[in-house]
């Protein structure tokens, strides 16, 4: 029930035997003088004012529920933005947070397609130009289906970019 049955006003309209009726149907037992219409009239309306009550505490459970669901697949579907850290012209590298997830290289040696995609020191796509590269990277990372960097790699890996900053 999301609304009360009966108003207070069409209850004061009913004789005692219907509202005695209209107690039964609802399981309401009144406590007081059972023989006024009164004592009756607000058992009714006391127990339709919880039955609300609980409807209501029931929805705001729900709706936090609910609220936090959403995030949970935000945070599945959205996953953490990459940055993108140009170590010079034909090297690129990408992280997610402070894990590196992949990087792109130049191959002089290859004759058409010579930017290369590395995971884990493996080739795992190759194009003609950067930017497809990184499309492939952003696409297969945001599908959950690029290859995940393995951490023994990861670990003694510091970022180029930060050692050319105390360059000389």
């Amino acid at each position: 029930m999301t609304h009360p049955t009966y108003t207070q006003q069409a209850l004061c309209r009913y004789t005692l035997p219907r509202l005695k009726r209209i107690a039964t149907e609802l399981g309401v037992t009144p406590t007081g003088d059972k023989r006024a219409s009164e004592t009756w009239l607000e058992a009714i309306i006391n127990h339709q004012s919880t039955q609300v009550q609980k409807v209501a505490n029931e929805q705001i459970t729900a709706q936090a529920e609910l609220d936090s669901y959403i995030v949970d697949q935000a945070q599945v579907v959205a996953p953490e933005p990459l940055t993108i850290v140009e170590i010079s012209f034909d090297h690129h590298e990408y992280y997610a947070g402070n894990q590196l997830v992949a990087s792109i290289s130049h191959d002089d040696n290859h004759l058409t397609q010579r930017w290369v995609v590395m995971v884990n020191g493996k080739e795992v796509f190759r194009a003609n130009t950067l930017m497809r590269c990184d499309r492939f990277i952003c696409t297969h990372y945001k599908d959950g289906t690029l290859p995940v960097q393995e951490e023994a790699g990861v670990q003694g890996a510091v970022s180029p970019i930060r050692n050319s900053q105390f360059a000389v």
